[in-house]
């Protein structure tokens, strides 16, 4: 058994260990991480950002938007599909606004104290009831145009 530095955050971790204790890189390489449907579950749980796990969820919708978009066929279908397509960008739309006024939420918590630790600037106080009255506007216009279109028709 031997210590060796992690390729991320360069921490001794013993040459034996699955993973880095400080970061959670993969040391070993494994069997499982040739399958791909595992490699990509270990690059979401080694993900430290909420913004990292967003933009994966996000690219997942994406992909099933694009996919569920050929099948749609009537005009049921359609209102269906953009009702799930408005859900979509509400989601986003409120992370983002959420990310703009809670600048710490986008880092993880050992990522901001090494910032500080090294001397980096604070980002500034968060200011979440912005983001939630912000979030509140959003639904409301949403709703008055909804009122103004009517009941779609199938």
């Amino acid at each position: 058994m031997a210590l060796i530095r992690c390729q991320d955050c360069d921490h001794e971790v013993s040459d034996q260990a699955a993973s880095c204790i400080n970061c959670g890189r993969p040391i070993k390489e494994t069997a499982e991480s040739s399958n791909p449907m595992t490699a990509a579950w270990a690059a979401v749980t080694r993900s430290k950002t909420p913004i990292n796990l967003f933009a994966l969820a996000m690219m997942a919708c994406a992909a099933v938007l694009g996919i569920s978009a050929k099948s749609v066929t009537s005009s049921c279908a359609l209102i269906a599909f953009t009702y799930t397509l408005h859900t979509f960008l509400a989601v986003a739309g409120m992370f983002f606004v959420t990310l703009l006024f809670c600048r710490a939420g986008i880092y993880h918590p050992d990522d901001l104290a090494k910032a500080k630790r090294d001397g980096l600037p604070s980002l500034g106080r968060d200011k979440p009831l912005i983001a939630a009255g912000l979030i509140v506007l959003m639904f409301t216009a949403y709703a008055l145009y909804q009122k103004s279109q009517g009941v779609p028709a199938c």
